[in-house]
C-alpha cells in the first residue's frame, strides 16, 4: 500500500483538526485513542473496550513470539473486529535494550497478521540518552526507515515512521525532515513515553510542536504513550491526530482513577463516592474497596475507557465551536507544566497561526487573558494584517475606550466631528495593540473580552506610533520621547491644535 494516505480533514482550531483516516478495515475519526491490548494476557474484556473504541493497538514482537514468527490473524487473536494498529516491538528494545527480530522480518509481519497499521522497528531511546549515542540511533532509524520504504509497495496495511531525537532538537528536525521525504502513510513521535510518566508535559509537547513544524503538513501524526486527559488537547492543538496508551488498565491495577483534570488513588478518595460519572462512580467507595482486586480493575479499567472517550469528545466539539485556546486555557491551570508550556507557546505562534483557520462556521467571542494572549493566533494575524494599512494622516490621536465596536464610542464621534480626517484615530487594545479606525469592526477586534494587558501589546502600540509625526493621546499613557507626544485632558482640547 503506498501512495498518499486517505486522509480526510472534517474540521480544524488552532493546528488542532477533526478528519477520516481511510484503513482497510474501516474509518477512523481523529482525534483518536488506540488502547493497548496485550496479546499474551487480556486483562480488560475486549467486548468492554469495544463500548468506548473501534480501534486498538497490540504488539507484533509478542504475536510473533506466541506464534513461533508463524503469521496468525491478529484479529482472530485478539477477538477484535475493528481497526487494529500494531506495533513493532521498538517499546520492548527502549526497556530492554533489544528484540531478536529482524527490521524487514517484523514489518512483514504485521502485513501478514492483517494489520490496518504498522509500524517499521525503529530504535528510540530517552530524554537522558547522551548525544552521542541518539545521534547513532537517529541515523539508525533512518537507514531502516529508508529500507522500509522500498517495501510500502508490498504491505496491505498503512505504515507509520516514528521519529526520533527526543530533546536534541537538531536531531528531531532531521530525522523529521528526512522522513518526510520517504512517502510513509503515518508519522509518529517515538519514546516520550519516560517524560510522560514524569508528568513533563511541557517537554513532551516543545518535541510535538518542533516535528510540526517541519513535517508534511496533511499527513497525520500519532504521539505513542499519551494516554491522559491533561495533555490531549494541548498535543490535539498542536496537531496530533492519533495516540495509543495502556494507561486505562496500568492505572487501574495500582487502584488510580483517572479524571478530567487528575489521576486519584482510590485510598486517598474520602468521599462515599467518587467525583464522576461513569458506571464506577455508581459504586461505593468502601465497596469498591472490599471488592476482589481483578474485578475491581476491570471496573476501574472501564472507568479510565470512559474519561479518556469523553475527552476526546470534549476535544471534537471544542474544535467544531472554535474554542479549544480556551478549553487550553481552562486545563492548563490543572498541572504547571501545563501553564508553563500554554506561557511560552509564543515560541510557536506562526505554527497555529499558519494552521489555525481564520474564521469558523459560527463565529463567537473571544477570551484573552495578559499571561498568554500573545501567543494566540490572533493577535500575529492581526498584526499581520497591519503591515498592509498606511496611515490615514500624519498625526495621531490614540485613545482607550470601553465601548465595542471602537469606532461606534462617543469618544470616536466627538474626534470626527472635532478633526474630521485631520488626524487618524487609533484605539489601543489591551490584546491588539492597536486598532485603526477603519479596521475597528473586523472580526475578532470588537468580538473578544480581555483580562489584564499584555506587555506585547504595548510594545506593539509603540512601535506602530512611529509612523506618525505627531501623537495625541487621550485616557492612555504614552511614554514616547522620539515622537511628539501631546496629552489631551479633554477631548474638546483637540480643536485648538489645529495648526499642529
Amino acid at each position: 500500500m503506498h501512495g498518499p494516505v486517505s486522509f480526510e480533514v472534517i474540521a480544524k482550531d488552532l493546528a488542532g483538526r477533526i478528519g477520516r483516516l481511510y484503513t482497510k478495515s474501516g474509518a477512523v475519526e481523529t482525534p483518536a485513542l488506540f488502547p493497548v491490548v496485550d496479546p499474551r494476557k487480556q486483562e480488560i474484556p475486549v467486548d468492554v473496550i469495544r463500548r468506548y473504541f473501534g480501534q486498538v493497538i497490540t504488539n507484533s514482537y509478542f504475536v510473533y513470539r506466541l506464534a513461533g514468527g508463524k503469521p496468525v490473524q491478529v484479529k482472530r487473536l485478539l477477538g477484535w473486529d475493528g481497526v487494529v494498529m500494531t506495533d513493532s516491538g521498538a517499546y520492548q528494545i527502549l526497556r530492554y535494550g533489544t528484540v531478536d527480530v529482524d527490521p524487514d522480518e517484523i514489518l512483514f509481519y504485521q502485513s501478514q497478521i492483517g494489520s490496518d497499521v504498522g509500524v517499521i522497528l525503529d530504535l528510540p531511546f530517552d530524554y537522558e540518552e547522551p548525544y552521542d549515542s541518539a545521534v547513532l540511533k537517529v541515523e539508525e532509524t533512518l537507514r531502516r526507515a529508508k529500507r522500509a520504504a522500498t517495501l510500502l509497495d508490498s504491505m496491505n496495511m498503512l505504515v507509520v515512521a516514528p521519529i526520533q531525537g527526543a530533546l536534541y532538537t537538531d536531531l528531531l528536525v532531521r530525522s523529521t525532515r528526512e522522513l518526510t521525504k520517504l512517502g510513509f502513510h503515518i508519522f509518529a513521535i517515538g519514546s516520550p513515553t519516560t517524560l510522560l510518566e514524569e508528568y513533563k508535559f511541557d517537554l513532551v509537547l516543545n518535541i510535538v510542536a518542533e516535528v510540526k513544524l517541519h513535517m508534511a503538513r496533511e499527513a497525520p501524526l500519532h504521539l505513542f504513550g499519551a494516554g491522559h486527559p491533561l495533555i490531549l488537547p494541548f498535543a490535539v492543538a498542536l496537531g496530533v491526530d492519533l495516540f495509543d496508551s495502556a494507561s486505562y488498565v496500568l492505572y487501574a491495577r495500582d487502584d488510580r482513577v483517572i479524571l478530567r483534570d487528575r489521576t486519584i488513588r482510590l485510598d486517598d478518595v474520602k468521599t462515599d463516592y467518587l467525583p464522576c460519572n461513569t458506571k464506577l462512580c455508581n459504586i461505593s467507595v468502601k465497596e469498591l474497596k472490599e471488592m476482589p482486586q481483578q474485578e475491581r480493575a476491570v471496573l476501574i479499567a472501564e472507568h479510565n475507557l470512559a474519561i479518556l472517550k469523553e475527552e476526546l469528545l470534549e476535544i471534537k466539539q471544542r474544535i467544531y465551536e472554535g474554542t479549544l485556546w480556551e478549553y487550553l486555557e481552562a486545563k492548563a491551570r490543572a498541572h504547571p507544566a501545563l501553564y508553563r508550556f500554554l506561557k511560552s507557546l509564543y515560541r510557536y505562534r506562526r505554527l497555529l497561526e499558519n494552521f489555525d483557520p481564520e474564521t469558523h462556521p459560527e463565529p463567537h467571542g473571544l477570551f484573552f487573558f495578559d499571561d498568554t494572549a500573545s501567543s494566540r493566533p490572533e493577535p500575529v494575524r492581526h498584526q499581520a494584517r497591519l503591515m498592509e494599512v498606511e496611515p490615514a494622516a500624519k498625526k495621531a490621536v490614540v485613545l482607550k475606550v470601553s465601548e465595542k465596536p471602537y469606532n461606534r464610542s462617543w469618544q470616536y464621534r466627538l474626534i470626527k466631528n472635532i478633526a474630521g480626517n485631520d488626524v487618524h484615530v487609533l484605539f489601543f487594545d489591551p490584546v491588539f495593540g492597536v486598532v485603526p479606525e477603519e479596521v475597528a469592526e473586523v472580526y475578532p477586534l470588537s468580538q473578544n473580552e480581555a483580562e489584564g494587558e499584555s506587555e506585547e501589546a504595548r510594545a506593539y502600540l509603540y512601535a506602530w506610533l512611529e509612523k506618525y509625526d505627531v501623537v495625541f493621546t487621550y485616557n492612555i499613557d504614552i511614554p514616547l520621547i522620539s515622537k511628539k507626544v501631546i496629552p489631551l485632558r479633554s477631548l474638546d482640547d483637540l480643536a485648538q491644535y489645529s495648526y499642529v
